[in-house]
């Protein structure tokens, strides 16, 4: 897609939502381009962790499939492919999905990817004070089994509070598992 160029840099830095109106301009024209409406633009971050790649999100329904899309994306160009893909894309939406059903009514949604040569972690930010909680559902229950999910299919996963408020709820896979 043509707007990808505009998410990340040639070296692979950490990327960021830009504020003001031409950021707004920038995400019209990107949505345009590469289908994603409210996907924000990014810039690299000054002193950022090498490796980390971002977008932000509108706190909307739609942004959970936009979400996943970009995840999958991104980390099939890391070279995560095959069966490691197919479990990111699920466990995004799991992340994704609790984000904007959760998170704080109209505020933005952070998604960061990080490869390493062993794993991959996806983090979901948003501004919602609710901490994620394993449930364990009975079988006909309508929902509820998200973070199951989770922790039954990745290596890892926590959650991060921001002293500012919200938090940033990621897993990782050890990819040699796959």
């Amino acid at each position: 897609m043509s707007g990808d160029r505009a998410r990340r840099t040639s070296s692979g830095s950490t990327l960021r939502l830009v504020g003001g109106a031409q950021s707004t301009e920038q995400t019209a024209e990107q949505t345009a381009e590469d289908g994603e409406p409210g996907a924000s633009p990014e810039v690299p971050e000054p002193g950022a962790e090498p490796g980390l790649i971002s977008i932000v999100l509108p706190g909307q329904r739609q942004s959970v499939a936009i979400g996943r899309h970009w995840v999958v994306r991104t980390s099939a160009e890391h070279g995560v492919t095959g069966m490691a893909n197919q479990v990111v894309e699920l466990l995004s939406s799991e992340l994704l999905a609790n984000a904007v059903l959760h998170g704080a009514e109209g505020s933005a949604i952070g998604v960061q990817l990080r490869r390493t040569a062993e794993a991959l972690r996806v983090s979901v930010s948003d501004a919602g004070a609710s901490t994620p909680v394993v449930l364990h559902r009975e079988p006909s229950a309508p929902n509820g089994r998200g973070m199951a999910i989770v922790e039954a299919m990745s290596s890892r996963w926590g959650v991060d509070e921001h002293d500012e408020g919200g938090k940033t709820v990621w897993f990782e896979l050890d990819l040699e598992d796959f």
